[in-house]
Parts: C-alpha cells; sequence; structure tokens
C-alpha cells in the first residue's frame, strides 16, 4: 500500500498534488481540530480515478467542561464531574474522554499523531494494494483524523471556563466542534482532485463510524455521480435519552438534508438514510456487549460504571435497531457476541512475515468477514446477508 511520504502541495481553489501510491499528510485550509489548530487529511492516490475508499477515524467523544476540558473547577465523568479531586489520569479523569482535542495534534508538516495513527490502519487487509482478492486495491485511498470530539458532526463553537494550578487564573478555553465544517472542506479538495468518481466506500470505526454514518449524505450529495456505500464498524446508531439531547445542541450536530425527523435521535438518521438512498448499501458491524458504546451511550457518573457499565441496556437499545435493519433491504449488519469494540480487523491484518490473518467468523461459523465485506463493497447480495 505505499508508506508514509511527506505534505502534499494543497492548491488553495483546487485538488491535491501527492505521489501516487504513498501516504502524504494535507493540510486543510480553514479546517479546524477542537483546539482551533489546522486538521487535513492523509491521502494515498491510487491507479483507478473513478474508485475511492474513505476511512473516518474514531477516538471517543467530548461534550461538556468535564469532558472536553478537565481541570480543577470539573473533572471527568468517571471522578462524577467532582471539583478539586480526581486521582485518575486518563480519559474521563483528568483528560478529555476525546481524542486529539488539545494541543496541535496534525502540524503541518505531517508529524504530530498522524504517522502513529496512520500506523493502526495501515497493515489492514483492506489497504493493501498487492492483494488480488482486494476489491479496494485500485482505490484512493483518504485517512480522516478526529480531533473534534463531535463524532465528526459538529458546527459550533462553545467555551469552558478551566483552571490549572489550585491558586492559577480560571481560563475560557474555546472548544470547536467543526466536524461537520471540516468534511465539508475535505469533500471540496477530494472533488477537485478526483472529479470522476463512480463508487466511493465510506467507512469509519467507532466515533468515525458515527462520522460516516452521520455525513454519508453529505458525501453523496457532494458526488452526485457516483455509488456511496457505507460501512460503520462498532456505530450502532442507538437510542440514547442520556446524551442526545446535549450532544445534538452542544455540537449544533448538522443533520441530513431533508430530514424532518432526525432531531429526534440516531435511529431516525439511519432509518432516512437507509429510505433516501434505497439503492445504496448501509452496512454496520457491532459486537452484542459493546463496553465502549455501553458507557458512552448508557454509562452513569463514577468508576462502577466505567468498569461494569449496564450491558442489558445496551442490548435493549440494539434489538430495535437491528429490527430496523431487517426491515429494508439495503441495510445489513455483522454483529458477534463479546464486549470488544471495532472488529473491522477481523477482515484481516498483513503479519510481519507477509502473511494475513484469518477473517473472523459469525457466531455460527457460516459467515466469513472478508467474504461479508467484500460481498458488500461489490454488491454480490449472495454474499451480503445480515448475520447476528
Amino acid at each position: 500500500m505505499g508508506g508514509a511520504g511527506g505534505g502534499g502541495l494543497v492548491i488553495p481553489d483546487g485538488g491535491i498534488v501527492a505521489t501516487p501510491g504513498v501516504w502524504s499528510w494535507i493540510p486543510v485550509v480553514g479546517s479546524q481540530c477542537a483546539s482551533g489548530s489546522t486538521a487535513g487529511i492523509g491521502v494515498n492516490l491510487g491507479p483507478a480515478g473513478d474508485d475511492l475508499f474513505i476511512f473516518v477515524m474514531g477516538g471517543g467523544a467530548c461534550w461538556n467542561q468535564g469532558t472536553c476540558v478537565p481541570s480543577l473547577l470539573q473533572y471527568g465523568p468517571i471522578c462524577y464531574y467532582n471539583p478539586n479531586l480526581c486521582v485518575l489520569d486518563a480519559a474521563g479523569g483528568t483528560k478529555p474522554t476525546a481524542a486529539n482535542v488539545l494541543g496541535d495534534p496534525f502540524p503541518r508538516d505531517g508529524g504530530g499523531v498522524f504517522p502513529g495513527e496512520l500506523a493502526q490502519i495501515s497493515g489492514s487487509a483492506l489497504l493493501q494494494r498487492s492483494e488480488a482478492t482486494n476489491p479496494f486495491r485500485n482505490a484512493s485511498f483518504v485517512f480522516v483524523p478526529y480531533c473534534t470530539g463531535d463524532l465528526h458532526s459538529g458546527d459550533a463553537t462553545r467555551t469552558f471556563q478551566t483552571q490549572y494550578q489550585a491558586f492559577g487564573p480560571i481560563l475560557n478555553a474555546s472548544v470547536h466542534f467543526a466536524g461537520a465544517t471540516n468534511m465539508d472542506l475535505y469533500l471540496a479538495r477530494i472533488a477537485a482532485t478526483l472529479p470522476n468518481l463512480k463508487r466511493i466506500w465510506l467507512t469509519g470505526i467507532s466515533a468515525g463510524g458515527y462520522g460516516a454514518t452521520l455525513n454519508y449524505d453529505r458525501v453523496a450529495r457532494k458526488f452526485g455521480n457516483a455509488e456511496v456505500h457505507l460501512l460503520a464498524d462498532s456505530a450502532p446508531m442507538l437510542n440514547t435519552p442520556l446524551h442526545w439531547t446535549q450532544w445534538r445542541d452542544t455540537w449544533n450536530m448538522q443533520m441530513p438534508q431533508g430530514c424532518t425527523t432526525c432531531d429526534a435521535g440516531f435511529p431516525q438518521i439511519v432509518d432516512f438514510l437507509g429510505t433516501k438512498y434505497a439503492d445504496r448499501r448501509l452496512a454496520l458491524l457491532a459486537t452484542e456487549a459493546d463496553q465502549v458504546i455501553t458507557w458512552f451511550f448508557f454509562g452513569g457518573t463514577g468508576p462502577s460504571e466505567f468498569a461494569t457499565p449496564p450491558y442489558a441496556t445496551y442490548a435493549a437499545a440494539l434489538n430495535p435497531l437491528l429490527a430496523q435493519y431487517d426491515a429494508k433491504a439495503n441495510t445489513r449488519y455483522f454483529v458477534v457476541p463479546g464486549m470488544e469494540h471495532v472488529i473491522i480487523g477481523g477482515y484481516g491484518v498483513v503479519q510481519a512475515d507477509g502473511g494475513v490473518t484469518a477473517a473472523r467468523k459469525s457466531r455460527d461459523g457460516g459467515t466469513d468477514l472478508k467474504v461479508w465485506i467484500d460481498a458488500w463493497a461489490t454488491g454480490v447480495d449472495a454474499g451480503w446477508k445480515s448475520t447476528r
């Protein structure tokens, strides 16, 4: 798939110039992380100008003072949002519950966290150009980083107070929830670079899976002549009364165009997309007791809620969502037992000796995840059936 290269050249009103077959970091003018620093995208241009594979990165979420900018004024939910005292030096305690929302995580030279995040995905069999059985091998690859804390969905700036020393000043911290506005800027660059796209695979993991889903309509409208197919890993669009209103309003979550019911919750969004884009394939990968999603969506405050989140509540929300998928021919799922979070590695991972790990199987052993994803990608219906 090629290694990591230096920063590509961004043409202000046009496309991207980068060496094909290697990864380049492209800072995008006007985009911003939660801290206000410039964001961008990673690109690996392929030999075919009509196929595009977009990977949207995950990394938690934040929505208030304790989750975005924890300090002496308010620590995170695992510390009961308690001011003054927190001994957990981790996300949900003294650190944000979203990745890359502080500092300058994606500097213009392609350093920062980009090489490390690229390393997390570069071994995936999904991104191997030399693998003859990989349906994505000739596509251009785009990596969308995550540094806005808003499931890639927001268009708002909020101000929270911070205090990092007991007798230090109380400061105002502006948090830019710019996920949706960033996506518009990224898509404009991609469209200028690849104007003849016919097929787009829009994928994401965790927060990136939600981001891929929440931006699906945006991508489909931007590339009106292309098929756009969605694969969301560990991002079930569950009903979450605990947080929905605060997430939606704090981030000013951008909804699919024309949806009159999407303000009500995540299930309404995926239902709208499945109906509006009935000729496109919308796929979900999930586990039956995802520990991370259970805590983010349904867990209360305190360490016990984090250690043993309410799995029964998750299951009670997952079942009607899967029934919703069953009701449409173009929305399908691959759900497996367990509490793990992110299962797309079950497609196959390249090993040091060049071999590829075996694909994950369904509960009954009859469905191979690689075969299932390949069928989603190509539209071979016989291999793409919901399984649980």
